[in-house]
């Protein structure tokens, strides 16, 4: 457990060559990109906190698994804490996360699972008519 400190000092030091790096190819362009990923993640922030309850509502109303959204919705929150973050490292990882939140493909559930419009399935009702006759 020696590395997780040597970790947690070596990443904002890898944070700033990168931003050197960068400085270096583009100027004073990179202030523009730094302003523009800190906009971008709280945006995205917002964005999620803004849609999470519907997603996971309609989720949960047609009978999908609510553990899909609810992973395409922590990894679109991460990238936004990441875009946050200074730096191109982090920032090229939220934008793998990003694609990855876009382009997987959601759970499905067993046929067994759904749950009908009418409210939950009860398999012990039997419907038929009736007629009373005296």
């Amino acid at each position: 457990m020696g590395f997780v400190p040597i970790i947690a000092l070596g990443l904002p030091v890898l944070e700033l060559v990168g931003i050197y790096w960068v400085w270096q190819g583009l100027g004073a362009w990179t202030l523009a990109w730094l302003a523009w990923a800190v906009v971008a993640g709280v945006m995205l922030i917002a964005h999620e906190r803004m849609h999470f309850a519907p997603r996971m509502a309609q989720s949960l109303f047609n009978g999908s698994a609510p553990l899909s959204v609810l992973l395409g919705s922590g990894l679109r929150f991460l990238a936004g804490v990441l875009l946050i973050l200074p730096g191109a490292l982090s920032d090229l990882t939220a934008l793998v996360l990003l694609l990855f939140s876009l382009f997987r493909k959601p759970a499905a559930v067993a046929p067994s699972q759904t749950v009908r419009p009418g409210g939950p399935g009860r398999d012990d009702a039997i419907e038929g008519e009736y007629r009373r006759v005296d």
